[in-house]
């Protein structure tokens, strides 16, 4: 008789060998709940059936309706499969699928597909789907045929243990029995499909409908959208308003995670319109989406409107809004929302977890602690994502100690609760600790993965710890980690911050097809901090050729190369590459801009950045400070320094640091100290080293070398070699101060012996004092320690190419050119009144060979090319790795008058502006 009704039982087979290898369960023994419905009978006498039926629709508890039960049962319908749907399907709204599968094993041998059906369904609706497909096997067995009613719930249940190949041959039967066209069970079929991950076949049996309504459309919308499809979900919403299909609440709970998603801004609005249209606007599920949506969209004010006008409001709603405000960094309003949400709902884990991130960006730690409390009163403690943000939140709020009290408790540790503990670590700068944890987690059963080796080569690049760091690569390369763009990113950034330039190309080569733009800003901002700023420079203009659009970060991280090279050709095209871009408003880049403007000797294009700015901070008023002060405009930098205090800007050390060096630098030695003085009693600043050094080279380029060491003898912290070579500098310059010059050069090279720099210094000025044999003495020093002198070297832009100039390098270009021109202005300052100042030849030798010395200094090679190879009247550039020596100071006055040219000189302290025989120093360098 069942084959006559078409159905194939050559399936049967298979589907119950399909039910053995998914476990399904399957019980012929009947539940014992019938002795419970029993004692609820109270009545003997019959009662009408339509009273009955009446009385099951119309029952509010679960009490009601077992005594409704009760009656059934006493009047003999217990066997009638009308009163048994009826009871299973309502059994099923109480949320008691025990109780409906009771009444249905109460009934002797159903044959009925409709008692089959109704049990199907509700367990199927109480997500009980395993044990729905083993009625269904059960159904088949016993030779039941399916209906058209049957399929739905079936095929929800496939959907529900997410069993593609079983969905797949009930999809067979349907075909089979001639079901292919039922509108429902395509409903069905498209949805499950969806939740099974296999789109195409959602779409497949969409487009093979004859008839779709708008559950059909809004089955594949949402299919697209759970799997974040986002683009297809928007496209078929669009057909489907094509069509002329009128949309519903589901259509756009539907639709409204793809607008958010694709950042689809003018459709969200629209469909948030179309929302009120349809009388949608009470719908919890909508308003969430909406709410969701904004704060994608970054458009807060929105959210919040939506959610306060909300009449009704579940815990997901409170959820998505405090998520949005910690997602746009908007802690504190995340923190308010918070505590309003205590007051109606019951925090759950989603919640707890925004409110400890947003305690740890907020540093609140009397929140963080209190949330932490109800998570060990509410058993959320031995969360391990919970655990695991808590110990990150601790460490953010300065208590190490707590992050690794939650670390030590944690039961269950994944790789992020190491990972956490790892950068807590890091963040305070406990780099040992890091590195001995990530010993631990490799002796454990859970090994590290990409995220830690990210966070250990970031400590190997901090601490410059390459061939650590070479080991870490080799261990990523066996596990197969190499390929990982975080991993490639985070080593480039350790080879190019540890000079070896070679490896960090090779790796950044290596991701030529999964490099992003993190790789190209890592490797120029290594590039930088390891002194290969043309590298850097390369590196820009190769991702231009290669069409990557440069952000923030890339700009901050190639702006520093700029002033390095004192290339301010490139800098001016990199703030033109800002202004396309649109950064000039970012205060950062605004700040950058100043510092590579200032380095690059261009003073008034900085002045220029820093009037445009419409927001500044103190590291912006400092910048232009220091900017006036390595110009040697001290009042300037006064005049800056008060129009700051003026704005309500509170200065801090660094502040006081630049103010000071101005002053050093430009003669005002009782302004200097008068900063100094107020920086203590005004703004209780306690002077740091930087602040003494300052101090000191204010006194010592006065001339007061006493008074300066005297401070320095007196300072309640212990001196450095930086503030002793400040007081060792300056002796040169003054008579009769070899005794503070022995006391200084035997300080500095007790505090640093290992110091090149320091050892030249004291050579330097022992040599402008005429002391040789303490000259030969520290430059054998230096042999024995394999010290060596960083060669001088000067170098002039022409043309958008640079020259290099090293001390008496006589392969130059035009080498015989130039010596002959600076011969010639030679005799020329002979008869203004120069003389040569010998003392600044550091070797001893014979009085002509010293004059010899002093023309090959580099940066007068490199005026002399300079003026050979440009029109009269061009202002040359010109700049030096070393302090330029007092005898080319003078020398380029002398020509700076001779030839009627305006020199910018950079040594390795400050801007020197030549100009008619005078020096912008005003001799205070």
């Amino acid at each position: 008789m069942l084959r006559e009704r078409n159905f194939n039982f050559e399936k049967l087979d298979f589907l119950l060998h399909l039910r053995s290898k998914t476990c399904l369960f399957h019980s012929s023994k009947p539940p014992q709940n019938l002795s419970i419905i029993r004692t609820f009978c109270h009545q003997n006498q019959p009662i009408q059936s339509s009273s009955i039926t009446k009385s099951i629709s119309s029952a509010t508890t679960i009490q009601n309706l077992i005594q409704i039960h009760s009656l059934i049962i006493t009047s003999g319908l217990h066997q009638s499969a009308f009163f048994v749907g009826k009871l299973v399907n309502k059994y099923s709204q109480f949320r008691h699928p025990a109780l409906s599968l009771s009444v249905f094993r109460q009934v002797s041998g159903p044959s009925n597909v409709f008692i089959w059906n109704s049990i199907i369904r509700a367990l199927t609706q109480n997500g009980l789907y395993t044990e729905a497909l083993s009625i269904y096997f059960e159904m088949l067995e016993l030779s039941i045929q399916p209906d058209s009613y049957t399929f739905p719930s079936v095929i929800n249940a496939c959907a529900g243990v997410c069993n593609a190949e079983m969905g797949r041959v009930i999809h067979d039967c349907v075909l089979e029995m001639g079901f292919g066209s039922n509108l429902f069970i395509g409903n069905s079929l498209i949805d499950m499909y969806a939740r099974i991950g296999d789109l195409d076949g959602a779409k497949k049996v969409f487009d093979g409908m004859p008839e779709r309504d708008i559950v059909s459309w809004n089955s594949l919308i949402s299919g697209y959208s759970a799997n974040e499809e986002w683009a297809r979900a928007l496209d078929v919403y669009h057909k489907s308003r094509t069509e002329g299909v009128t949309p519903d609440s589901f259509t756009a709970s539907s639709v409204l995670p793809a607008c958010g998603s694709l950042g689809a801004v003018a459709e969200g609005e629209i469909v948030h319109g179309l929302v009120h249209r349809i009388g949608a606007q009470c719908d919890r599920l909508v308003n969430n989406g909406l709410i969701s949506m904004y704060c994608k969209f970054e458009f807060s004010g929105c959210a919040r409107k939506v959610f306060d006008e909300m009449s009704v409001r579940d815990s997901v709603s409170w959820n998505t809004m405090i998520c949005g405000y910690s997602q746009l960094s908007m802690f504190e309003d995340a923190i308010e929302l918070f505590r309003d949400m205590e007051v109606q709902f019951k925090p759950d884990l989603l919640t707890i977890t925004s409110v400890l991130r947003a305690c740890g960006h907020m540093k609140d730690l009397g929140l963080g602690t209190h949330v932490h409390g109800y998570m060990k009163r509410n058993n959320y403690a031995c969360d391990t994502i919970a655990s695991n943000i808590l110990v990150t939140m601790y460490a953010k709020c300065d208590n190490l100690l707590a992050s690794e009290k939650v670390f030590d408790e944690i039961t269950c540790r994944d790789c992020i609760s190491w990972n956490s503990m790892i950068n807590a670590y890091i963040q305070k700068g406990m780099h040992d600790e890091g590195i001995e944890l990530f010993k631990r987690m490799n002796n454990s059963q859970l090994k590290p993965d990409a995220v830690t080796y990210v966070l250990l080569l970031s400590i190997c690049a901090h601490l410059l710890g390459v061939i650590r760091g070479k080991e870490l690569h080799c261990n990523i390369i066996k596990i197969g980690l190499s390929s990982d763009i975080k991993v490639g990113n985070a080593l480039v950034t350790l080879y190019a911050k540890c000079g070896y330039v070679e490896d960090a190309l090779k790796v950044f080569e290596g991701m030529k097809e999964c490099r992003d733009l993190v790789t190209w800003n890592a490797i120029i901002a290594g590039s930088v901090e390891s002194g290969s700023c043309q590298l850097a420079l390369e590196m820009i203009s190769q991702m231009r050729t290669e069409g990557v659009t440069s952000d923030v970060a890339t700009m901050l991280a190639v702006l520093p190369a700029c002033f390095f090279l004192a290339t301010k050709r490139q800098g001016k095209e990199i703030h033109s590459s800002i202004l396309k871009l649109g950064f000039e408003s970012d205060l950062p880049i605004g700040n950058a801009l100043i510092e590579m403007y200032s380095k690059c000797g261009c003073l008034e294009y900085a002045v220029s950045v820093f009037k445009q700015m419409q927001s500044k901070d103190i590291v912006t008023w400092t910048s232009l400070v220091s900017a006036y002060g390595i110009y040697g405009q001290g009042k300037n930098a006064l005049r800056t320094f008060k129009e700051m205090e003026e704005t309500g800007t509170k200065p801090d050390h660094i502040a006081f640091v630049a103010v000071i060096y101005a002053c050093s630098h430009s003669g005002l030695v009782e302004d200097g100290l008068a900063w100094f003085n107020r920086m203590k009693e005004m703004y209780l600043i306690e002077p740091r080293l930087e602040h003494y050094a300052c101090i000191v080279d204010l006194l010592s380029r006065s001339g007061r070398l006493a008074q300066a060491e005297d401070i320095i003898l007196a300072m309640p912290i212990k001196p450095d070699a930086s503030i002793w070579g400040a007081l060792l500098s300056a002796c040169r310059a003054v008579t009769g101060a070899t005794a503070i010059a022995d006391r200084a050069a035997k300080k500095i090279l007790e505090l640093n012996s290992s110091n090149a720099g320091y050892h030249v210094l004291a050579s330097n000025v022992y040599a402008s004092l005429g002391k040789w044999d303490q000259v030969r003495n520290i430059r054998k020093s230096m042999k024995s320690r394999g010290l060596r002198k960083d060669p001088g070297c000067s170098w002039i832009e022409i043309k958008n190419k640079v020259y290099v100039f090293g001390t008496n390098q006589k392969f130059i270009e035009q080498y015989e050119d130039v010596c002959l021109l600076l011969g010639k202005l030679t005799d020329l300052m002979v008869k203004e009144g120069y003389v040569a100042d010998k003392k600044f030849v550091l070797h001893d030798v014979e009085d002509d060979e010293k004059m010899d010395m002093l023309c090959g200094h580099s940066e007068r090679l490199a005026i002399g090319f300079g003026l050979l190879n440009t029109s009269p009247g061009t202002p040359l550039q010109i700049m030096k790795n070393l302090r330029v020596c007092g005898d080319c100071h003078t020398v380029t006055k002398h020509i700076s008058k001779i030839v009627q040219r305006k020199f910018l000189v950079r040594d390795a302290n400050r801007f020197h502006v030549f100009e008619d025989g005078a020096c912008s120093c005003g001799d205070h360098w």
